[in-house]
Parts: structure tokens; C-alpha cells; sequence
């Protein structure tokens, strides 16, 4: 009898919780909190919800504009076109954290990425898991709606009314905010408007076709020893580290970032598709590491094809990646593949006319605006491209401002851009992508939204930005106002400002300036010196060259800089030599000498063909 009442209570009890979950199942259904593809729970909106703010995507920019919206009190809807959310943070897996700093070393990050930046940097937050849980706290108890398809904008008197798109059911929709930002990573939003895009990269080269930076597979391994990478690394002498791995490479216990001795030994088996720049490497714990560095030619976020295309070109070379870095890193000697992203890191797409368009001299400049919703940082860096596998290193600012206009869509009162769409030119937008940068100017607009009560935020006076910028320091502790940054550029001509605005010249330091378009070639005996990851550029109207490669590729020899004694030891065609006093400058994690000085000390007689832009050279 009494087996017979346990049993029966056992089975009263489990019916109860199957009931439970049952109608707990049911009320998630009902009030749409389902569990996503990476764990966090997304509640999703119903038929009757009218959002004052939309926001179009999920990277990760806009979420802070989201939160911030919603926590000042309006209603906010997250549409995303793609089947998983988390845009180049989750899917991309970009996990690598670029911080901005001013020329003292001084973080320039406020707000939620302040937050973010410590957690990473105390290692809290390393891996997909950690990032997705931070990012779905972030967008808490905001309604998102994924794998949509947005079907019409309805436009009266440069307003969009309303906006209508059909569900991940298929349901039809329709909604009409006050607001609505485009924070995807293809301006899903904006190509819908058919808005004209302002010129790209391909300005810059002459291009006959729309050129992006190129997107980045992010590389996953696991098997590596770090401590003795870190170890054998801080082992050697500086000079012996400068020559091996760079002289700007460094490692700590959970990054890594440089090497381009490594990435320049390793021959890529597609070429013409991608590329492999300096390592970028997060340590994630357990002998897992994730790197940011194989880059993919050619990618359009606005064609599905060239993505799939890139990421199965990736994968190929990926098995020849990791045995060349099993033999050329210290602690690498185990390591194996450790998994795929979903998506690629989209660097770049087109960049749409705003209220207005931040230059590369505004940032060089360190100007500051009456409408800051952000202060910015970082090197002006446009990375690879295929008509520039290298890229360009334009100059690194101080810091600088970045105005309201700069986010609101020109002939349109009330579409917002964030993140990868604010407003810049092609060579601005080398440090304005940011996002430190962006997600500060999202968490601002998020609060200016709420603060201007449904009106469109061009019409924001002097007089309610100063209101903005006292709650967002008040209440935020996000400072935009009141901000002194250097001039770098005060010793420009007007000619010379107009270059650096239109990308063709690099800043260095010491006030000097080097011309890297159009490029140089470098001939040797009849045949072109081919450099990798970098190329020649002139500085006073003499070619400069990478140094250890030229020595390398003229006569099997080798150099060493020594910057502690500034000079330079080098082997060359079997003899050892030294040039005392070596004026050199440091590029990209490049040594870089004057071909003059090298030509004289080497032995070679050449000419400078500036109308072709090549040097010819001959050995005595």
C-alpha cells in the first residue's frame, strides 16, 4: 500500500511539472520570450505594439541606442532581416576589442563599452558565450523580431510614416515610429530609400567598380600553450623581438597583436582573394584563441553570394594558416582548428550622404562640435582592398568630435544611421568605424530620442544639446562637451590638407609627410621588387623601403634595427656591415629606411623616375 502512494505521489508530482512547464511554455509563447540560437532569451512583439523608436539590425552600436531608448522611457521594436542576431559581435565573432586611447595612452571609452572594455580586459568576457549573454542583458525586455523582410517605407514631406515587413511567420506588419535607425551592416534601411551612396575606395584608386575593405573570416584555434608563447616571446632582447616578430608586436596574458616577419613568410594559396595581415590573437582560455587577420577580397554585405563565396574560400586556406603558425610560433606547436564563425566581420559598405560628413582633416585636427555625440579615437586605417592588398595608414588623431549631423540622413528628417553608417568619407571613416565610437554616439541619440518628444532630431537647437550633454554626463557619466584635443595637422598647407582629406598622403611622426599614392615600384635589375604587407612611400621626394624585406629580396641578406643606438646591422652578400645613425621610420609595424641611404651604403647606382613613380636600380 505504501509503494502504492509513493508511486502515486511520484506521479502526481511529475504530471504537476509537466503541467507547470506546459502553461510556463504557454505564457512565453503568449508574451513571445523564446530562447535563441545563442541562449539568450529575445521577447518578441505582438500584432498591437506601436514602437516609437525602430531599429534596424543588431550590431552591436544601435543595441546601446536600444537601451538607452527604451530606459528614458520610449517603446522600442529591433528588426533584424538576418536568422540570427548579434551582427558582427556574435555571428562574425569579432571578439577582439579595439580600444581608443588619446596621444597620452588616456581611454577614451565612456558608457556601456567602458564597461564592456573592463570585463574584456579582466578577462570576464573572452568567449561567443560570454559576449552573447552581455549582449542579450543589453537589449533586455526590448522586443526584437529576426529573419524579417522589410517590405515598404511609406515617405511623406522627407518623413518616413510608416514601415511594413512580413514577420519570421510570415506574418504581414506595420508600424509607424517617430524614429527609425539603420544599424545593419548592408543599410537594409537605407538601399530601400534608394538613396545615392557618397564615393568609396574606388575614388581613391581609380576603381571602375564599388570598392570595399575588405571583410575578415575570423580564424578559431584551439591547442596553443600560451604561457610559453608568452614567455618565450618577453625572453628574447628587444632587438631580437623587433627583428623576429616586429618592432611594434606585443603579447600579454590575453592578447597578442603584430608579427609581420610571420605573416610575411607565409605564402597564401589564393591570392588573388585574400590576404593575411598582422595577427591580431584574444586568448579565450583552455588553449583556445580566436584571431582576427585572414582577410576576403570582394565582399558586397548586400549580396549573399559573395559572402558565402568569401567564407568558403577562408575555410580553404585555413588547414595551411595553422601549420604555418604551428611552425613559427612558440606554443603553437599543437594547435588544430577550433570551429567557424557564422558569418564574416563586415568592415565596410557604402557611406551615405549625412547632415554631415566627418573628413580625415576634422579628425586629424582634433575638432570638436557644438552637437557632440561621441568623442572618437583610434588610427585612421583603411585596411586591404583589391586594388591595395596592404591598405593605408593615413595618421592617428588625438582625438576628435563627431557630430549629430554625422548620424542623421541627409533629405530625411527623421532616418538615424549608426555604427558602420555614420557619416564619413572613405578615408575619415578609417577610424570613425570604430566602435567604441559608434556605440557612444548610439547611447547619446537613445537619450536625445526621448528628449525630444517625437520631433525630428534636426531640429535640435544649441540650447537642448546643451541639456543632452549635461544628463549624459549627470546621469551617464559620458562627458561630450568641453573636450581639448591636439591639432596635428596646424603645419599643413591648405594643398597638403586637401591631399590628406582625398587619402593620398600618410602623416609621420616629427611633423613629416609621405605620399603612398600613387604607388612606387622599385626595379632591380630589370625586375620589380615585390614587398609584402606593405609598400614604398616617399617622404621629401625620396623613396622609402621596408628594411628587412629589401635586403632580403636584393641579395638573400638580412637587417636588424637597434633603436636603443639607432643604427642598423645588417648581412648582405656575404659581408656584415653597420649604418651608424640610422634615420628610420616605424609604419604599420614596419621598419622603413631611406632607399638613398641604403642604395649609397649597399653599393647601387639608381635613378627616380617621378613621372612613372619608380626607382630603376643596378649594383655597381
Amino acid at each position: 500500500m505504501r509503494k502504492w502512494l509513493v508511486s502515486q505521489m511520484k506521479s502526481a508530482v511529475i504530471s504537476g511539472i509537466l503541467v507547470l512547464i506546459t502553461i510556463v511554455g504557454g505564457l512565453l509563447g503568449y508574451y513571445g520570450l523564446l530562447r535563441d540560437s545563442d541562449g539568450g532569451f529575445t521577447l518578441h512583439t505582438h500584432s498591437t505594439f506601436e514602437p516609437d523608436v525602430v531599429v534596424m539590425g543588431t550590431e552591436l552600436e544601435g543595441m546601446y541606442l536600444a537601451q538607452k531608448a527604451k530606459k528614458e522611457g520610449l517603446d522600442v521594436l529591433i528588426l533584424e532581416t538576418k536568422e540570427r542576431l548579434g551582427g558582427q559581435l556574435i555571428q562574425g565573432e569579432m571578439l577582439y576589442l579595439d580600444g581608443t586611447y588619446d596621444d597620452e595612452g588616456t581611454p577614451l571609452m565612456q558608457g556601456g563599452m567602458k564597461e564592456l572594455f573592463q570585463q574584456y580586459t579582466q578577462g570576464s568576457i573572452r568567449t561567443k558565450t560570454e559576449f552573447a549573454h552581455y549582449f542579450h542583458k543589453l537589449i533586455e525586455g526590448i522586443p526584437v523580431e529576426r529573419n524579417i523582410v522589410l517590405e515598404d517605407l511609406k515617405v511623406s514631406d522627407k518623413k518616413v510614416i510608416s514601415l511594413a515587413y512580413q514577420d519570421g511567420d510570415g506574418k504581414k506588419r506595420m508600424v509607424k515610429p517617430s524614429y527609425l535607425v539603420d544599424n545593419s551592416d548592408d543599410a537594409a534601411l537605407i538601399r530601400k530609400l534608394d538613396v545615392q551612396p557618397l564615393p568609396g575606395l574606388e575614388a581613391l584608386y581609380g576603381s571602375k567598380e564599388r570598392e570595399y575593405m575588405s571583410g575578415t573570416y575570423m580564424m578559431k584555434f584551439r591547442g596553443v600553450d600560451w604561457d610559453k608563447f608568452q614567455n618565450q616571446f618577453w625572453k628574447m632582447t628587444k632587438i631580437e623581438r623587433a627583428h623576429t616578430f616586429g618592432p611594434e608586436s606585443y603579447v600579454n596574458s590575453h592578447i597578442a597583436y603584430g608579427f609581420p616577419p610571420i605573416v610575411s613568410a607565409y605564402e597564401l594559396h589564393n591570392k588573388n582573394e585574400l590576404n593575411l595581415r598582422g595577427l591580431n590573437i584574444l586568448n579565450q582560455g583552455n588553449g583556445e584563441i580566436i584571431i582576427n587577420a585572414l582577410q576576403v577580397y570582394g565582399i558586397d554585405p548586400s549580396r549573399e553570394e559573395t559572402i558565402a563565396r568569401g567564407m568558403q574560400l577562408a575555410k580553404e586556406e585555413m588547414p595551411f594558416i595553422r601549420d604555418h603558425l604551428r611552425k613559427h610560433m612558440a606554443g603553437f606547436e599543437q594547435l588544430e582548428l577550433g570551429g567557424e564563425p557564422n558569418e564574416l566581420y563586415i568592415r565596410e559598405y557604402n557611406h551615405y550622404p549625412t547632415d554631415y560628413v566627418l573628413q580625415a582633416s576634422d579628425l586629424m585636427s582634433g575638432r570638436m562640435f557644438w552637437d557632440n555625440v561621441s568623442v572618437g579615437g583610434y588610427f585612421m586605417d583603411i585596411q586591404g582592398s583589391r586594388s591595395n592588398r596592404e591598405g593605408l595608414a593615413i595618421g592617428r588623431p588625438d582625438k576628435y568630435g563627431m557630430p549629430l549631423r554625422s548620424y542623421l540622413l541627409q533629405d530625411y528628417d527623421n532616418i538615424v544611421t549608426a555604427g558602420k553608417l555614420v557619416g564619413a568619407s572613405a578615408v575619415a571613416y578609417g577610424s570613425a568605424r570604430i566602435q567604441p565610437n559608434g556605440a557612444m554616439a548610439g547611447e547619446s541619440i537613445g537619450v536625445l530620442m526621448a528628449q525630444m518628444q517625437g520631433r525630428s532630431l534636426k531640429s535640435t537647437t544649441p540650447e537642448e544639446m546643451a541639456q543632452l550633454h549635461k544628463r549624459m554626463e549627470h546621469t551617464y557619466q559620458i562627458k561630450l562637451n568641453d573636450q581639448v584635443a591636439k591639432n596635428k595637422i596646424a603645419h599643413l598647407s591648405e594643398g597638403e590638407r586637401v591631399e590628406l582629406d582625398s587619402g593620398r598622403i600618410t602623416l609621420l611622426k616629427g611633423n613629416k609627410i609621405a605620399h603612398h599614392l600613387p604607388f612606387i615600384r622599385i626595379r632591380n635589375e630589370g625586375q620589380t621588387v615585390a614587398y609584402n604587407g606593405i609598400k614604398p612611400i616617399v617622404i621629401g621626394g625620396i623613396p622609402w623601403v621596408p628594411l628587412s624585406q629589401t635586403f632580403e629580396k636584393l641579395g638573400q641578406g638580412d637587417a636588424t634595427y637597434d633603436e636603443e643606438n639607432k643604427r642598423i646591422q645588417y648581412t648582405f652578400m656575404g659581408r656584415n656591415g653597420t649604418i651608424p645613425s640610422a634615420d628610420v621610420q616605424v609604419l604599420n609595424n614596419f621598419v622603413l629606411i631611406s632607399w638613398a641611404k641604403l642604395a649609397e651604403e649597399l653599393g647601387y647606382q639608381w635613378d627616380w623616375n617621378e613621372a612613372r613613380n619608380e626607382v630603376i636600380a643596378r649594383r655597381l
